[in-house]
């Protein structure tokens, strides 16, 4: 018998050690009769107890890894190769179709999605989710499970829970849904969570809460986690090691430490840099004293059953002609309900809107179809907000053709046009969404709101779910446009870096009401409490690759 080497006997101790155990997952996806290798011999091992964090731009594999892991992987997936072992079970092949996933699902692998607005069914309350969810799982009574769901929401730092159960997911803000789910997976008590994305959507203050509370509970229950990312703060912050994925292939692995304070791979070390975004030192020449947008102490309240939720409180704000104003605060504070009244998706029930000195809060229909040539807004979710059925050209004509703008084939024109402004190049204008990247869907979703020339441009979250070098991508891109075009940008964010690298000016927001409106260089001169919060959480790690926010004050 052949005498086992050192490391092949510290493989087999720590793989023993191990409650999920990955071993050479190669998986293709099939386009067009096109093959792409999406992981190629990925192999791992996840103690219990132990946090592993994934890093990686978009596009790198680690959702794929993911839903290799639970068999969520779609049909045009198809795993070549792999195994999966969890402690106390035989091992699986990842590709054979028998598996019978509802046993290992939930209970025993959990995952946290990163969008989790769409994972939620936006025609069933919360608390239905909740009681389905854990009755599925045979978890206890119904009043069990109302208290369950009671309290793990209070861990999830929701004021009132007894109303968010009452609630229906589009009634919640983004962040709000995102915690409201992470509370659900926490319910069903799993040996391992895999966390997508889960504080992309999150404020600063909000992600270190999550992040805090996924420590706190990993620690607890000695439950292990996976945490795919692509935030070097959130792996900094609670992972045990860090695995560093490029194009489906592992480029480093080691202690988060070790991996991210000195690291060894070139791409790794663009992944960190890529997080650091220089102070907009050029607002003052470029400020312009005309007003564009004048918001006079609006109120937006929401009412459910008798119960009355106050969205925006007598708030009052204005923008001038080619500002980039950002707009800072806190998940569910109100921010993405203001661009809703201002867009005229939503109505408001006092005070008013004057854009280019004319009041717009109760236009008409066709009055509401002429404002829309000249105020235009990019969603968060660029995928959720563009019709799959059709291809990126088509989708960035139809505003065009909305509005009767130009003969056919001028649309055609003007529409490739912008396309090719902003990064998509020949046959990827014939693509639908859902074979474009995601930073390919939020080119595709600027080019659609840019091709009607807006005078304002309303951002809400539009680079908060992307990697760090997307993200610096998309800003650049954004802010080239506007030096071009000579547009308005209203940047809503939770993000003070994105704030301080793009925009002029910023008001911070809590509670539905402006706390105050400041340059953003002097952001770290406020002493307004909320402000001071959100920064204290965002200079966290400021020694990551030796990089200090200090000095972009």
């Amino acid at each position: 018998m052949k005498k086992q080497s050192f490391k092949e006997v510290a493989k087999i101790e720590y793989n023993e050690q191990a409650v999920l155990t990955v071993e050479n997952l190669n998986v293709v996806y099939t386009k067009n009769n096109v093959r792409l290798n999406a992981l190629k011999n990925l192999s791992f091992s996840l103690k219990k107890g132990e946090i592993l964090a994934l890093l990686g731009e978009s596009g790198s594999g680690k959702s794929t890894c993911a839903k290799a892991l639970l068999g969520l992987l779609p049909l045009s997936a198809s795993i070549e190769s792999g195994t999966l072992r969890l402690k106390g079970e035989k091992p699986l092949k990842l590709g054979d179709r028998a598996i019978f996933w509802q046993k290992y699902r939930g209970r025993r692998i959990a995952m946290i999605y990163q969008d989790s607005r769409l994972a939620l069914n936006p025609v069933e309350t919360i608390g239905s989710h909740f009681r389905r969810t854990m009755l599925f799982h045979k978890m206890g009574t119904r009043e069990q499970i109302q208290n369950k769901s009671i309290n793990t929401l209070k861990l999830l730092n929701f004021k009132d829970p007894e109303h968010i159960l009452k609630c229906y997911p589009f009634e919640l803000s983004g962040g709000m849904c995102q915690r409201v789910y992470t509370a659900l997976v926490l319910c069903l008590d799993p040996e391992i969570i895999i966390a997508d994305e889960p504080t992309s959507a999150l404020d600063s203050v909000s992600q270190n809460e999550v992040l805090s509370l996924l420590k706190q509970v990993q620690k607890q229950f000695e439950l292990s986690l996976i945490l795919i990312t692509h935030d070097i703060a959130a792996a900094y912050e609670i992972s045990d090691r860090v695995m560093v994925l490029k194009n489906g292939s592992l480029k480093e692995e080691g202690r988060t430490q070790e991996v991210l304070l000195n690291p060894k791979n070139d791409y790794t070390k663009e992944l960190i840099c890529a997080r650091y975004l220089s102070l907009n030192r050029e607002g003052k020449q470029k400020l312009i004293s005309d007003t564009l947008l004048k918001i006079e102490n609006i109120s937006k309240t929401y009412e459910k059953k008798k119960e009355r939720q106050k969205a925006l409180d007598c708030l009052s704000l204005s923008l001038n002609k080619g500002e980039t104003m950002g707009l800072l605060g806190f998940s569910g504070c109100g921010k993405s309900t203001l661009a809703k009244c201002i867009t005229g998706l939503e109505a408001i029930d006092e005070g008013n809107i004057y854009y280019k000195e004319r009041e717009i809060s109760h236009l008409g229909k066709k009055e509401r179809r002429q404002l829309c040539s000249s105020l235009q807004i990019v969603f968060q979710d660029a995928r959720a907000s563009l019709n799959p059925s059709r291809s990126a050209v088509q989708l960035v004509k139809e505003p065009l053709e909305y509005m009767g703008i130009g003969s056919k084939s001028e649309r055609e024109k003007k529409a490739r046009r912008y396309l090719y402004e902003v990064g998509i190049y020949d046959e990827a204008q014939d693509r639908r969404p859902m074979q474009l990247s995601t930073g390919q869907c939020q080119r595709v979703a600027i080019a659609r709101a840019l091709v009607v020339e807006p005078d304002l441009l309303i951002c809400d979250e539009a680079v908060s779910a992307l990697d760090m070098i997307l993200q610096k991508q998309i800003l650049c891109l954004l802010k080239r446009l506007q030096e071009l075009w000579g547009f308005a940008v209203l940047m809503i964010s939770h993000d003070i870096r994105v704030i301080r690298y793009f925009c002029q000016s910023t008001a911070v927001m809590m509670d539905g009401k402006i706390l105050e409106k400041l340059p953003s260089e002097k952001l770290y001169e406020s002493r307004n409490d909320c402000t001071r919060k959100l920064l204290e959480n965002e200079t966290c790690i400021n020694r990551i690759g030796g990089h200090d926010e200090q000095q972009n004050k």
